[in-house]
């Protein structure tokens, strides 16, 4: 019975340790000064998504009304993925009703999204390369 209790014990400890490393909020990773794609709309909406309590990080891009979001959720609200997802598909929505919208919690999108910011940030995309690669995020997002 002690056994148990201490295994227990050091589960949740271990858990709770786990999810408070996680759970530090971050910060949004900005392109507007160094893209020069204009990326205002993608950098707006994630200053919107990372001021809900359950966001930890956001990554985004945009291409004309096309925007591309993928937010990291903190580890207690990943139960409720797609009430997050739809508030904060209704947040950016509000922001720009007019744009074509897709928000993910995917860490695969999340992954992709990061590194096409890099490459932003780097101009190594040009307007045609920057289209395609939203398509095939957009892609990977809907199958």
């Amino acid at each position: 019975m002690v056994k148990r209790l201490l295994l227990l014990l050091t589960i949740l400890l271990c858990a709770g340790a786990c999810t408070a490393q996680e759970d530090e909020k971050g910060t949004a990773f900005k392109l507007q000064e160094a893209a020069g794609h204009g990326q205002e709309a993608s950098d707006r909406a994630k200053d919107e998504l990372i001021s809900m309590e359950e966001v930890i990080s956001v990554r985004g891009i945009q291409y004309k009304d096309d925007i591309v979001m993928a937010m990291h959720v903190k580890q207690a609200d990943r139960f409720r993925l797609k009430s997050v997802r739809k508030q904060a598909f209704d947040r950016v929505k509000a922001l720009y009703p007019d744009a074509k919208i897709q928000i993910s919690t995917d860490k695969k999108i999340y992954k992709e999204l990061e590194d096409a910011e890099e490459e932003i940030k780097a101009k190594a995309l040009d307007e045609k390369e920057l289209q395609k690669k939203i398509k095939l995020i957009e892609k990977h997002l809907n199958s």
